[in-house]
This record gives structure tokens, sequence and C-alpha cells, in this order.
């Protein structure tokens, strides 16, 4: 007898466990086939006294008992042992076979046809052992497919797209190419920032604030400490309008402070920039971008406004619960055949966005002059070849000594209404920041930088 077509799909990665589908008929919910929608556990789970409580129960325990909490089995799937195991708890599998367990519970999902939408940075082993524990949690899944794709499936794009999501302890940067349909290309991870680093940075920001007005430190004490994170994530969304109250009420007392956006966003600001740093290091200088970008990321004050600063680059909010809708639409594609992962969409024909930026009508005006030392030369026809010792007829000569310039670095020239800058450099030329292959177009208010750390020089416009 054939499965089910699946009306549910779970989105798994180290942020935690979201349920798209369907919600039960209930007094919150109406009976009748409702709008798809999503219900997310995030990766928490305590486990102490032979007990394991997981998602947001889990969460408010991680304070009280930090050395029996963790927020990384998803994020690092595993049967080897934990530091302090537990009879209830030997290994991260064991905590994620809890989480899965009590959503298939509490969903009533045992036994009825999944689809699963994975974190792009699962290997291969650890996307093994989850099929094994969902199986053993009683779901019975036909399809798995990368969520970065999924996600990303039925949304307009460039030809080469970007998907940035953060978890727990990481974010992750993944390329997406489109051809006759839709494929994962490289996948980045970067461990300097994470959803608990943005929540630290807050945590922090907000115990400050409450000292310098109360003295009271929240941090000071494990029972206030989780009283703060448990509400930091209301704090933080009311502040980024605008400005919000930070209420604390502790023994008999009570503690109040202000918080804005702008003090969330100079608080996130370092990682910020991390965040801006990983999707520079994956782009190629001078190329048109779309970047997909997650509910979680855009909900981060101060991301949103840095990630409209690049150039050429086409930001794209995914709601929540993009991949798990993304699956549910492409289920027929996705559960065909073996049970395999998926990291291609065939069917997803390549769409350009109506009012997507195309590189010729995003770009400033094209630079008249390169700006070096203070002194402005002139970009004409006649390529002007840049570097420690060009032998040409036009040349400038940059960096002296300095380390990672080539004698002939790299030439400017200008035809037809642009400027172009073509590397010719064994060092590396970088533009904005972004290594330059072989050549890029060129704007007023570049900056290109020759070598490392090399020498920097700006493109301006003399009407």
């Amino acid at each position: 007898m054939p499965m089910a077509d699946p009306r549910h799909a779970l989105e798994i990665g180290g942020a935690g466990i979201a349920v798209v589908g369907p919600p039960l008929p209930g007094a919150d919910a109406p009976a009748a086939e409702p709008v798809v929608a999503a219900r997310f556990e995030p990766a928490w789970a305590a486990f102490e006294a032979g007990v394991i409580a997981t998602g947001r129960a889990g969460a408010a325990r991680a304070r009280l008992a930090p050395l029996f909490t963790t927020s990384r089995h998803l994020e690092e799937p595993s049967t080897a042992p934990l530091a302090r195991p537990q009879p209830a708890a030997r290994s991260n599998a064991d905590l994620v076979y809890a989480q899965l367990g009590a959503i298939a519970a509490s969903e009533r999902l045992a036994g009825a046809p999944v689809l699963l939408a994975v974190s792009s940075a699962y290997t291969l082993e650890e996307l093994r052992l989850l099929l094994g524990i969902a199986s053993a949690a009683r779901l019975e899944v036909t399809g798995v497919v990368d969520a970065a794709v999924a996600a990303a499936a039925a949304a307009p794009s460039l030809a080469r797209a970007l998907y940035l999501d953060l978890e727990m302890q990481r974010a992750l940067l993944v390329e997406l190419v489109r051809d006759a349909g839709l494929r994962r290309g490289r996948v980045d991870v970067s461990r300097a920032v994470g959803l608990r680093a943005y929540e630290d940075a807050f945590a922090r920001l907000i115990a400050r604030a409450l000292v310098g007005t109360t003295r009271f430190d929240p941090l000071h004490q494990a029972p206030t400490e989780q009283l703060l994170y448990d509400r930091l994530g209301g704090w933080v969304a009311a502040a980024a309008a605008g400005e919000a109250p930070i209420v604390v009420e502790y023994g008999g007392l009570r503690h109040e402070a202000r918080l804005t956006a702008a003090q969330l966003e100079t608080a996130a600001a370092p990682l910020t920039a991390e965040l801006v740093k990983l999707v520079q290091s994956a782009r190629r200088a001078g190329e048109a971008l779309t970047l997909y970008v997650t509910a979680r990321v855009a909900a981060v004050p101060g991301i949103g406004a840095a990630l409209a600063q690049l150039r050429d680059c086409h930001v794209v909010l995914l709601p929540a619960g993009a991949a798990g809708t993304g699956a549910l639409v492409q289920a027929a594609e996705i559960a065909a055949g073996e049970l395999a992962l998926v990291s291609r969409l065939d069917a997803v024909a390549a769409v350009l966005a109506p009012g997507a930026p195309r590189a010729d009508q995003t770009r400033g005006l094209a630079p008249t002059h390169v700006v070096y030392q203070g002194r402005a030369h002139a970009l004409t026809a006649e390529p002007l070849l840049v570097g420690r010792e060009p032998a040409a007829a036009r040349a400038l000569v940059v960096g002296g000594t300095t380390a990672g310039i080539s004698r002939s670095h790299c030439s400017l020239v200008a035809r037809a209404g642009e400027a172009v800058l073509e590397d010719h450099s064994r060092h590396g030329t970088f533009l904005n920041g972004e290594r330059v292959q072989r050549r890029a177009r060129l704007a007023a208010g570049d900056r290109i930088r020759l070598g490392t750390p090399g020498v920097e020089l700006e493109l301006v416009r003399i009407e």
C-alpha cells in the first residue's frame, strides 16, 4: 500500500527543530485544513535526575543547571559520550532522540509521512545518524532535502545566490546556483558568530544598563540570570522598534532600565561585522548577487541595515518555515526514488525577481580618476598599469617595498562609459574587501587594495 503524501516537514539544524504543516485542531487552530504554519523548538536540552527537557523547556533550565544543559546536540549529532553523561542521556544522539520524540508526540506525527529539510552543514555521517534517530522516534521520513535549496526553491533570484543562516554556535553561508533548476554549491561555516553569541551580547548590555541605573546585576546569580534570558527575546524585539523598558522584579524589589535600538545595534556590531565579512569572502568582485536571509538572521537588530549596504546585492528576506514550506511544495521530487539527500531541485525554473537589480542597474556612476597618496590619476581608454615597477607608457607606481604587490599588479581602463579593473598579480587585488576574479567593473566610491596588507587606492568621479 503506497504511503500517503507528506503534509508536514521538519526543519532540523543547529538552531532547533521547526514543524511546518497544518497545526493540530484545537482552541488555537481551526479544524478545517489550515494555512501552513511553523512551530519552532530551539536547540536546548537539559538532562539531570533521569529527566530530559528539550526545546523551550530545556532553555528554561539552561542557567539553573549549566553543567547538565547543552545547545550543541542538534549542531553536533553523534554517539560520542557527553562530558557528564547521565542515565537518561549518554550522548548527543540521546538528546536528539528526546527532542524529536517530544515533537513527534506533541504534533501527533508518529507513523505519519514527513519530509526533512536539514542544515547544509551536516555531514553524511550525521545525516545517517539523524535518519536512524528519526526512525526510532517513529517518524516515517519520505524525503530529505537541503534546507537552503528548499527555502530558496520558489524565491526569485539572479543566476548565483547566497543563503545566510544562524545556528546556535555558528553561521552558515551556502552558495546556490540556478541553471535549469537550483543546486547547492559551496558551504562556508563561521564559528565566530551564532545565535548564542548575539544573545550573550544583548544579555550583557541589559545587565550593564540595570547596574548603571539600579546597581542590580541580574548576572550575579543563577535565578535572575535565567529570568533575564527568559525575557531577552521579548525585550530585544520591543526595543528594536525604538525604545523599550526593562523591568525585573526580584526579592520584592523592582529594577528598571531603558533599552534602545541603537544600543542593541552597537552591542551586535562586532558580530554583525563577522557576518558581513563571511558574505564578502564568498562574493566575486563586480558580480551582482542575490542574498537569501533567514528569519533568524533578519530578527537580529542591525543585521538588515548592514547587509543592505552591500553593493550589487539584492537581499531577499525568507519567512519563518521557508525551508519546510519549500520541501512540501517540491515533495514529489524530493520523495522520488531512494531515500537520499536532495541538494538539487530540477523542477524549479530559473527566474529573475521583478525589480531585482541587475549589475548595470545598481552600479554607481563610473569613476573618472583613481586617487593614491592624495593625487588623482585619470582613467582613460589607454590602460593605467598599477604596480611596484609597472612597465607601461601610463603607469602608477605604488607600494615601494611593500610585500604582496607585484611589479605589474593590475590595470585600470575606461571605455564605453564604464571603468574596469583587470588583475595581473599572484598576490590578489581586492575590490571593497572582495578578491577580484580576473576583472571587475568599478564605481565611484570603490576602494581597491593591492596585496595583503598592501596599499589602498580610491576611485572618484570628477565632473
